[in-house]
């Protein structure tokens, strides 16, 4: 596995933060169990020591009844009470108690109140009685416990009163030895740290197991996209069974994908109709310059291979034109100027230039729309366009003494405002067509106007890119209806 992809990256990620968590879970374990282990050994301390404290008394009741008790158990206790009555019962009952206690491997040392030494336990070394002297200060009648160390080893000692007749009469100092305690922090400390590092090791390569799992999409849309190419650009990549997030990345490539499907298909489209359109201009260019190289050419036939060649020239660039500025609107580049406009005032002033083109024809041309300003979001230039190409094609089609008439109505935040004539109409076969790119409808009886075919379907594009659309209505040899629908600007 590569130090710098995804899946080790991502497994390093988790094993870190279960790592910190485990360990912090850890710490937590182990100072509970040791609390718990100190807490057990002081109460151990606690029963001993009370356990002596009651042995101490059942002593003092051996002793004769008009001594002190207290001052009797001095001299018990001391190495020079012998020949004290009850001294060698004393002596016997000791030894048992101290070893039904346990005592063999603790220390401890009894003290009379002004701080001499009566009774040591037989392990007693000096070094022991220095760490006890340094640790087990005056003692304020209290219970007091304290960590000691001495003879390489670590011990807990208790400091603990011993009463007689409810008053304080000996000081018990007992330690005992924490190496249980260690052993078993110890192992436990042993299990964490392995269990630790087992539990790293199978999420490291569980971690890598399931991100690659998961990267599978990934790697599937590198090998997609490596095997896309122009003559392939149909290919997707399947969405099903995807976590979220990689359902989205997936779809988004595969939008990608049909944009650029959709922009090759453009790039073809727009070469295949420029060189359609621009052979059959450059046939005839050619075929009347070679006609006028001939010899014995009159000037008149100079003069009309001329006049031909430069309309065809004309026609050229106006289709060039064209599709430049068709490509910008269906690639939805930035090159409307938006700004709002009284599509009323619009509509009245193109009325004015348009009504001349209809008297030749002695068409009438009417003009239905509401007084009122209706405000839209559009650029000028670009929808003077459609609609002037809408109006000329109205009254190229409508045969003299017709009738066209413009009608605007405003429905739902949207206006909609129609062109209708009375012309020859548009013929059932032809109606799927006439958007399409220099699709031109032929007739007998009509001569070529010289048009490319491109009029209607820049006239649809500039609409879409507005927002809106054009649709029509038309029966052949009855008229036709063409509706340019805009959305209105709120208030």
């Amino acid at each position: 596995m590569k130090t710098r992809s995804i899946r080790f990256k991502t497994s390093v990620l988790y094993s870190s933060i279960l790592c910190v968590i485990l360990t912090g879970f850890s710490l937590y374990l182990f100072h509970t169990v040791r609390k718990i282990l100190y807490e057990e050994t002081q109460e151990d301390l606690k029963v001993k020591a009370g356990q002596i404290e009651v042995f101490l008394n059942a002593y003092a009741s051996i002793s004769p009844k008009d001594n002190s008790s207290a001052s009797l158990m001095n001299q018990f206790l001391s190495a020079n009470g012998e020949g004290i009555p009850g001294q060698e019962i004393i002596n016997q009952l000791w030894i048992q108690d101290s070893r039904s206690l346990g005592l063999r491997k603790d220390f401890f040392q009894i003290m009379n109140l002004k701080g001499r030494v009566i009774l040591r336990s037989e392990n007693m070394t000096h070094e022991a009685e220095r760490a006890f002297n340094a640790h087990f200060l005056a003692n304020n009648g209290r219970v007091r416990f304290t960590n000691l160390r001495f003879n390489k080893t670590a011990f807990y000692g208790i400091s603990y009163p011993v009463m007689f007749s409810n008053r304080s009469a000996f000081i018990l100092q007992l330690a005992t030895p924490l190496t249980f305690i260690q052993r078993i922090l110890s192992k436990l400390t042993i299990f964490i740290i392995g269990g630790i590092c087992a539990v790293l090791s199978m999420t490291f390569f569980m971690g890598a197991f399931l991100t690659q799992r998961i990267l599978k999409s990934v790697m599937e849309v590198t090998r997609v996209a490596n095997n896309i190419s122009q003559k392939n650009l149909n290919m997707r990549i399947q969405e099903q069974e995807l976590d979220q997030e990689m359902e989205q990345l997936v779809a988004s490539f595969n939008r990608m994908i049909e944009r650029l499907e959709q922009s090759f298909t453009h790039v073809n489209e727009f070469s295949s109709h420029v060189a359609h359109e621009l052979k059959t201009p450059l046939a005839i260019i050619k075929n009347e310059l070679e006609l006028a190289l001939n010899m014995g050419n009159s000037k008149e036939e100079y003069e009309r291979v001329t006049t031909v060649t430069l309309q065809e020239i004309d026609r050229l660039i106006k289709t060039i034109k064209d599709l430049l500025l068709l490509a910008k609107f269906e690639y939805k580049l930035n090159i409307f100027k938006m700004e709002e406009m009284d599509l009323t005032k619009f509509l009245k002033d193109l009325y004015q230039h348009c009504k001349i083109l209809a008297v030749e024809k002695n068409i009438s041309f009417e003009l239905a729309i509401p007084d009122r300003p209706i405000l839209i979001q559009g650029d000028i230039v670009h929808l003077r366009r459609v609609f002037f190409n809408l109006i000329h094609n109205a009254i190229k089609f409508t045969p003299p003494n017709g009738e066209i008439k413009i009608i605007s109505e405003v429905h739902e935040r949207q206006i909609f405002v129609s062109v209708k004539d009375t012309g020859i109409g548009i013929a059932l076969a032809d109606q799927a067509r006439i958007f399409e790119k220099f699709y031109r409808i032929r007739r007998i009886d009509q001569e070529d106007s010289g048009g490319n075919g491109l009029g209607l379907c820049m006239a649809r594009a500039i609409a879409r890119n507005h927002g809106g659309d054009i649709n029509f209505k038309s029966d052949a040899n009855k008229g036709s209806i063409f509706t340019v629908i805009l959305p209105v600007s709120l208030d």
